[in-house]
């Protein structure tokens, strides 16, 4: 897909329910469902579309007898669309907190081992401070929590840095953490050394990285799936793969913190690949465009406090947690 930087001015020339009208027809498919979703009539919808249509000076969607399908340039400006209607949603929402009209929502994007660990105590310490905001998690996984940061669903991401975002995002780092191939426990292959050695395995992966030029393992297991070509399932959540990993001979590529909780937990085990797998380094994202609210700088807030506290710990279950990650959070930060 063509990537399109629109001019601020040029989405403020466009009206806010014709944008809206976009989002709902490509949500639910159709003009008339879209019609149901947004309380206005097929004919209002379908003008609404014409008018943004005349007004960027190309055809944004194909009505065909099946449904409704966007056209390119149709799925760029929705990306846009979504950003727009969602801040401005989320800015209504504020306001809304402030008058005493309704609770707030803050989503946030977490990684499965996070959310084992200090969420708890996270959410403990935000909830003190935020009483009336409801919070909403999401497994933070690249593939889902880059497309939702963008058009506003998630207001914060903790995961994997990606660089080549660095210019859409800020990210402030958190940890770094290594990478560990994982197996079930009496796994065929579970004294292999090398991953040369592993070159007829079957993996379950969170998105296949023959290719990548800005993965996690770019200088390892991305050449050996280049190189291998080895057969690739793909998971967008933990616990399918963990669970496909205990039951059947897949093998997974897993980040330390997560692999040292699941070992006795589910009965796997870790491979003694000798390859050299580079560090994640693990952040707090959120767009540059888009202004922080209160909850989210309390989120952010809560998170450095407790991963601070935690990293003096004497706790048994914290101090292994921090032999698995390096923590980037100095103490003259928290000052």
């Amino acid at each position: 897909m063509v990537a399109l930087a629109l001019n601020p001015i040029f989405l403020l020339e466009m009206k806010l329910h014709q944008l809206r009208a976009l989002v709902a027809i490509a949500d639910s498919g159709s003009i008339r469902n879209a019609a149901r979703a947004t309380s206005h009539s097929p004919a209002a919808i379908t003008k609404a579309v014409r008018e943004l249509e005349d007004e960027v000076g190309v055809t944004l969607i194909i009505r065909e007898t099946t449904g409704i399908t966007l056209t390119q340039a149709g799925q760029v400006l929705l990306e846009h669309a979504r950003l727009t209607v969602g801040v401005l949603a989320r800015a209504r929402q504020e306001m809304d907190v402030f008058a005493g009209k309704r609770k707030g929502t803050l989503a946030v994007g977490i990684p499965a081992w996070l959310g084992m660990t200090l969420l708890g105590e996270i959410a403990g310490r935000f909830q003190q401070q935020m009483p009336d905001t409801r919070l909403e998690f999401f497994e933070s996984l690249l593939t889902v929590t880059v497309p939702k940061l963008r058009d506003g669903t998630l207001d914060l991401s903790i995961g994997r840095m990606y660089l080549s975002q660095s210019e859409e995002f800020v990210q402030l780092p958190l940890f770094s953490t290594g990478y560990a191939v994982v197996a079930r426990a009496g796994h065929p292959l579970a004294e292999c050394r090398t991953l040369q050695e592993l070159k007829e395995a079957t993996w379950i992966l969170n998105r296949d990285f023959a290719g990548e030029s800005d993965g996690v393992v770019q200088s390892a297991f991305s050449d050996y799936c280049s190189r291998y070509a080895p057969r690739i399932h793909i998971s967008h959540a933990s616990v399918i793969a963990t669970n496909l990993i205990a039951s059947t001979d897949f093998l997974s590529l897993m980040p330390w913190p997560l692999a040292e909780l699941l070992l006795v937990k589910d009965g796997l085990c870790v491979l003694p690949i000798r390859d050299a797998l580079p560090d994640a380094r693990i952040s707090i994202t959120h767009r540059r465009a888009v202004p922080l609210g209160a909850a989210a700088k309390c989120f952010i807030d809560a998170t450095m406090a407790v991963i601070r506290e935690s990293a003096n710990s004497t706790d048994l279950a914290k101090r292994r947690f921090f032999r698995a990650i390096e923590c980037l959070l100095d103490d003259g930060e928290s000052k």
